[in-house]
């Protein structure tokens, strides 16, 4: 476990970052009056994730590969650490819909039929069973893509040929 320290490390910060930005969304209205504009803003979320996983395998460069890393030992890195963010995804979600804002499912259902989405589509869409399944392989395929990415620009030792 402690060869692998840095990722759980950062797999757990990454879930604390995700629910402060949960509260920041409800608390700027984004889950009742400023729905509309909810998935726009929800996608900022991005860059604070790049961020952490650009800190995430720095760390790791630094602090286990001693300045020397090359791409797939940062990928791997990132990799990892996706694996542990998409486990902690599930309690993440019950967190957020259970505790923190069990309004979102009823007024994002409520929004998408007054646009026109049948009501059976929409409660099928917005409940905790998808949003949970649906948070798992986001983080999986989206920690996989920016893992290389980032361990890409990172590396400092180059691939034999």
């Amino acid at each position: 476990m402690k060869k692998f320290a840095i990722e759980i490390k950062w797999g757990i910060r990454y879930f604390f970052a995700f629910l402060v930005w949960v509260y920041v969304e409800k608390m700027s209205g984004y889950y009742s009056e400023k729905i509309d504009d909810y998935l726009l803003y929800s996608m900022l979320f991005t860059f604070i994730a790049v961020f952490i996983y650009v800190m995430a395998i720095n760390d790791k460069k630094k602090n286990y590969f001693n300045n020397n890393m090359d791409w797939k030992q940062g990928s791997v890195t990132g990799i990892f650490m996706t694996i542990v963010i998409a486990i902690l995804m599930p309690l993440c979600q019950i967190i957020i819909h259970k505790g923190m804002a069990p309004e979102f499912f009823p007024n994002m259902i409520e929004n998408a039929v007054a646009k026109g989405t049948k009501i059976e589509d929409a409660k099928a869409y917005f409940n905790l069973s998808s949003y949970i399944f649906q948070s798992i392989f986001s983080a999986l395929s989206f920690g996989v893509v920016i893992s290389a990415i980032v361990a890409y620009f990172l590396q400092t030792k180059t691939l034999k040929k």
